[in-house]
């Protein structure tokens, strides 16, 4: 890593929210500043320009899902599957308990 001004650690966003490319942004991020990794640093061990990791980390849909899965795998970010024949059912046959039962059961749509 190259010296210079030191990185601030950034939260980790709440991630049992709805999936969205900021929040995923967000941890990529947090676990780029947790490791007090500049821009810089992740862009050359992933070997990707600094502004592609900055496109990244803003939630930018103009970006390769590959580049992503890139940065997520160096900061040991993974995304979890699930079966949206789970969930697909109307609205009216979820009840309370089934909802609970299947948002308790996961953690998230990261690992």
């Amino acid at each position: 890593m190259k010296k210079g001004k030191m990185v601030k650690a950034q939260p980790m966003p709440d991630l049992n929210t709805e999936f969205s490319m900021e929040t995923l942004g967000s941890a990529i991020r947090s676990k780029r500043t947790d490791r007090g990794w500049r821009i810089d640093d992740l862009a050359a061990k992933a070997n990707l320009s600094r502004r592609t990791i900055m496109k990244i980390e803003k939630g930018d849909t103009n970006v390769t899902f590959t580049n992503v899965l890139i940065l997520m795998d160096i900061l040991g970010l993974s995304l979890r599957l699930i079966d949206l024949n789970l969930l697909v059912r109307s609205h009216n046959q979820i009840t309370f308990q089934d909802e609970n039962s299947v948002r308790s059961n996961e953690e998230g749509w990261y690992e």
